[in-house]
């Protein structure tokens, strides 16, 4: 078998994968084209604005992480790429069903992709380049060169070394032990039987085992098509930073950073990783401090920006703390009750806990978190805290530090731009556009584009079948006592069953239970992101 129709069959048998076993396209926070525009600007690169830009995807599955971008810019130009015929074809009734203008999905091998395919202002490929052949590594590549417009960004994510070393040990193991298996449902639970070996069966004298345990203990907790398609496929070569950024190099491009470019700041570790870092990394270029970074925290994943070559010099080596006051913010904070040690606390929407007694950093997280899911500018948080502190003395430069601690930790959203929320004129008491058909469909099992937020996060919102009911009946259209309304005649009627799935037809004076019920949805709505302005 020669060398073209050993790639014809590789390919095949990847594609035949993702038809077989498609997994549930979802959105990205850290690759949405909003997110990467800030982000580049952090680095000192100009990008081109989003309302007209143009957005491609390569490995786009049904296009879960372009749906929330087109459907935010109805005049921006999005195309997704995948060689799951299967996945686009989903993809494709999605966006027909929501009748999605601007986003054309394509069953396409990544080397039918040319010059004359178009260039791209921002090119984006999540979850592709560990798990091809070499060939389509080159040819992600030259795309990102060839179709990459000249203030473009690419954003390419891949497994990384030395993170990833304990999971080759397992993923050998997993495929060792599956091997001659059947058919997918035969080697899924091969491959699981062998994660007891790696954890309850392993020797006390295993230098690797408490790496392979924290492993194993992640892969618990894992989908079955997430293990199919990470530990099984017949592609999975992470490799070290410093080995893609040459890679890279060759094709033209320029390594920028990271799309989570809080993850580059040795600070983000810790003092002591701060300080050996600068150390040992002292006068290293870019690319080889960060690869010693990665050596110092054990990264297993990165989410690297590229752009052309001709950019490298004229960008920073780490995001400019300064360059915040350009951008707007957003984040969401649960106030948790006091308990008696101090300090305010909150819950942050990914379930971590921050508590501190200090007047500015509380003033930004109570102001930022009334204002959610809106964004709010530099200026207008100072003047939001000038009025409540007036006594505090340089307040633009406390808010700034406070600001890049929230950032520092990953707390916060932000754009270069006004979002989707903050668009004049936007209409109140309206879902996200596509959210109730996409959250009704997501009660199947077999369905596979996630549900979304305009902050390019996957949503998913609990709901009880009263509250699912009442989301269908009022579609994009959400008005608070429309809705107790008509859930409560709907309860009486028995067409939909109350709290804990209570039979309350025929029942009167059900006003209260609707009600209550449209409130706790109501909530989970905003608390999601979900609703553009405030529900009435």
């Amino acid at each position: 078998m020669n060398a073209p129709e050993l790639l014809d069959l590789q390919n095949r048998q990847i594609e035949s994968a993702y038809d077989t076993k498609p997994y549930t396209s979802q959105a990205f926070s850290y690759a949405g084209p909003g997110h990467l525009r800030a982000v580049a600007h952090l680095y000192g690169m100009q990008t081109v604005p989003l309302a007209q830009a143009r957005v491609l995807e390569l490995g786009c599955a049904s296009g879960g992480n372009l749906l929330p971008f087109a459907l935010a810019y109805p005049d921006a130009t999005v195309v997704g790429v995948d060689i799951s015929s299967v996945q686009i074809a989903h993809g494709r009734q999605v966006v027909q069903d929501l009748g999605v203008g601007n986003l054309q999905l394509h069953a396409l091998d990544l080397h039918a992709i040319t010059a004359e395919f178009g260039q791209f202002d921002y090119i984006i490929v999540h979850g592709v380049f560990s798990w091809v052949p070499p060939e389509v590594k080159q040819a992600i590549l030259r795309i990102c060169r060839e179709n990459l417009s000249p203030l473009g960004v690419a954003y390419v994510s891949y497994n990384t070394y030395p993170g990833w070393k304990a999971g080759d040990v397992v993923r050998d193991a997993m495929l060792m032990h599956s091997h001659g298996a059947q058919d997918d449902d035969e080697r899924l639970a091969r491959a699981r039987a062998m994660l007891g070996l790696l954890t309850d069966g392993l020797a006390g004298e295993n230098r690797l085992g408490s790496s392979m345990r924290a492993v194993v203990e992640s892969l618990n907790a894992q989908s079955d098509y997430y293990i199919i398609h990470e530990y099984l496929e017949q592609f999975n070569t992470p490799c070290y930073l410093v080995e893609f950024a040459d890679m890279a190099a060759q094709a033209g491009l320029a390594y920028l950073g990271d799309a989570e470019p809080h993850g580059e700041l040795a600070a983000s570790y810790g003092q002591n990783v701060q300080l050996h870092l600068s150390l040992v990394a002292l006068g290293q270029p870019k690319v080889m401090r960060q690869q010693y970074l990665d050596f110092a925290v054990g990264r297993n994943f990165r989410k690297t920006l590229l752009v052309h070559e001709r950019h490298a010099d004229a960008t920073q080596s780490l995001p400019e703390q300064e360059r915040l006051r350009d951008l707007r913010f957003a984040c969401y904070f649960e106030n948790l009750q006091d308990d008696g040690q101090g300090g305010q606390r909150y819950l942050s929407q990914r379930g971590r806990e921050l508590r501190s007694n200090d007047p500015v950093l509380t003033g930004l997280i109570n102001a930022l978190s009334q204002a959610w899911p809106q964004s709010l500018s530099f200026d207008s948080l100072c003047s939001t805290l000038g009025a409540t502190l007036p006594d505090c003395a340089d307040l633009e430069a406390a808010v700034l530090q406070k600001l890049f601690i929230l950032f520092r930790h990953g707390l916060l959203h932000y754009t270069l731009e006004p979002s989707p929320y903050d668009a004049p004129g936007q209409t109140a008491n309206r879902l996200i556009p596509g959210f109730a058909y996409l959250h009704q469909h997501n009660q199947d099992p077999a369905f596979t584009t996630g549900c979304f937020n305009f902050w390019h996060e996957p949503v998913r919102l609990q709901t009880e079948p009263a509250q699912t009911w009442v989301l269908g009946a009022l579609n994009e259209s959400f008005n608070i006592r429309q809705a107790s309304q008509s859930l409560a005649k709907a309860l009486q009627r028995g067409s939909v069953p109350g709290p804990n799935g209570q039979d309350m037809s025929g029942q009167r004076n059900l006003d209260a239970v609707a009600q209550s019920m449209v409130q706790r949805l109501v909530a989970g709505l905003r608390r999601c992101g979900l609703v553009m302005g405030s529900p009435k």
